[in-house]
């Protein structure tokens, strides 16, 4: 029986065929190293004199958005690095990036809606900080909050308590509420991840273009 476990031991480990390696070292490097690449601007480092896109969220939704922005930003990164191997025209590139522009500033403009209509924002003084939650568009007007705002009645009433405050604006606006939050926000930061790229890649393209210059692709 020693001897048996000796050889089983010194047998050598299969190797992955190089190209199953190379796509497991894309697929972690398109992952992993993209999110820690972007890691302050996904608000996973704090950065001094820079407030996050994330600091919008409620932190009840933070544990779903960061990894959806993280993968959509890896899929851009992706998309970047697939275009640049192809030789796009200026005119392609400035069609792109037009379209991809319209979609960053509609995000832009209704995750703004979103937190103006549909997030309340509560100032807690104990905590020294303010606490975000998702409540939907509608305030039910209803005992105990009668004639107050929902901030108000966040504070005073419902104590702070995510479960109450979801019993009490109603579970389907206050989930709708987040699922479109999370939506609107991972389009922005694709398509805002999306124009970088673009840029590089008209940037690249113009330098292919100039006589006697030429520009390394990876």
């Amino acid at each position: 029986m020693p001897k048996n476990t000796a050889a089983s031991q010194k047998q050598p480990t299969p190797q992955l065929p190089s190209l199953t390696l190379r796509w497991v070292r894309l697929v972690l490097g398109f992952s992993v190293s993209v999110t820690i690449g972007l890691a302050p601007y996904l608000g996973r480092l704090d950065v001094p004199l820079f407030t996050p896109m994330l600091s919008l969220i409620p932190d009840s939704v933070q544990p779903i958005a960061i990894p959806l922005a993280a993968a959509a930003m890896g899929i851009v990164a992706l998309l970047v690095q697939w275009h640049g191997t192809y030789t796009l025209g200026q005119r392609e590139l400035k069609a792109w990036f037009g379209r991809t522009l319209s979609v960053c500033v509609v995000a832009l403009i209704a995750l703004a809606g979103i937190e103006t209509i549909a997030i309340v924002r509560v100032d807690v003084p104990a905590l020294n900080r303010t606490v975000t939650f998702a409540v939907g568009p509608y305030s039910p007007g209803k005992s105990p909050c009668s004639d107050m705002s929902r901030a108000d009645c966040i504070r005073t009433q419902l104590s702070l308590n995510e479960a109450r405050i979801d019993s009490y604006f109603g579970e389907t606006a206050v989930n709708v509420t987040k699922f479109v939050l999370v939506l609107v926000y991972t389009i922005f930061m694709s398509t805002f991840g999306a124009l970088v790229g673009l840029l590089l890649l008209a940037r690249e393209a113009a330098q292919m273009s100039s006589p006697g210059r030429k520009s390394p692709r990876n």
